[in-house]
């Protein structure tokens, strides 16, 4: 049978826990597909049509063929659950249940975030080789991971970006330390640089973001930098020795799509179980895929735990 309502519905923030990422800061920023019956279809162009001069006589047209194609993958399901011991709801004070409601809530956030990331650096790796129109199928690397992240690699890796007609806006997530990094040069630092408000991630007080020629370049919680040698892991207070890889993209360049995400927990309880425990659970439905090597670029620089100044 359901729990009372009271049970989801009080909420105070007095509650004292380990820092953890929200989540949800990559929500908006990549192309969502069809749903076909569990089934994520992403068509993709290449190709480009022509024009020709006419000679002035009647002559045959010359049509021109515009190849297409649909990149399909299916969906993946995820759930969490958490138990709690029915003895214990009328124990509980207030702030203890708003605090497993947040923990389920941001167990979906961060694994939307994470299929995003996944599919990013599996594109980075392995590419796409059924991409029509021909030209690379693989994402290019910028950078080998002996160097700091720098503001030219930024601007290097977008110009390649642009170079190919994109005229999209560009996204570009990083860690604190890095975008600190940045932060030494005064034409990146410049209050003229803000960021458009309207972007998905700008609310999200935790996420420190710059736009700067036309990249949305924005720093994200070290949790979500799980790619590379110096990878975090659990626990960690400072990034270990070795280099990140980050990824840079378009809108279109990259594929996501969620059936369902369903942040709000379910709590019931768990018959059949001594004493009914309370079992909540919260789910999530989706995929992600690359789908253009040209709009996506993988930038592999050191984890850095300071700053240093640009000579």
């Amino acid at each position: 049978m359901p729990v009372e309502a009271w049970f989801k519905e009080k909420i105070r923030d007095d509650v004292a826990t380990r820092l953890k990422s929200k989540g949800g800061f990559l929500d908006g920023t990549m192309k969502t597909g069809e749903n076909v019956a569990g089934t994520v279809k992403f068509p993709i162009a290449g190709g480009r049509i022509k024009m020709y001069k006419l000679s002035g006589a009647i002559e045959e047209v010359r049509p021109q063929g515009l190849d297409i194609d649909v990149v399909s993958l299916q969906a993946s399901d995820y759930t969490a659950e958490a138990t709690i011991r029915n003895q214990d709801t009328l124990r509980q004070a207030p702030s203890y249940q708003a605090e497993v409601a947040d923990a389920m809530s941001k167990s979906v956030r961060m694994k939307r975030d994470n299929l995003k990331f996944d599919a990013l650096d599996a594109f980075c790796n392995v590419g796409n080789a059924n991409i029509p129109g021909g030209g690379p199928t693989v994402p290019k690397t910028i950078g080998d991971g002996s160097a700091r992240i720098d503001l030219p690699f930024v601007n290097r890796a977008a110009a390649q970006v642009r170079g190919v007609g994109s005229d999209e806006e560009i996204y570009y997530p990083i860690p604190f330390m890095w975008f600190e990094q940045l932060c030494w040069y005064k034409e990146f630092s410049s209050k003229d640089y803000q960021g458009d408000k309207d972007l998905p991630f700008a609310q999200s007080g935790i996420v420190d973001k710059k736009t700067w020629k036309g990249i949305h370049i924005m720093a994200l919680p070290d949790e979500h930098f799980n790619y590379g040698t110096a990878k975090w892991v659990e626990g960690q207070d400072e990034w270990n020795a070795g280099y990140l890889d980050t990824f840079m993209w378009t809108k279109s360049a990259v594929g996501c799509e969620t059936f369902w995400s369903k942040e709000q927990m379910d709590i019931n309880e768990w018959i059949g179980k001594a004493g009914k425990p309370l079992l909540c659970d919260t789910a999530l439905s989706g995929a992600a895929i690359g789908l253009l090597p040209e709009g996506v670029k993988r930038l592999r620089y050191l984890a850095i735990n300071d700053t240093v100044r640009p000579t």
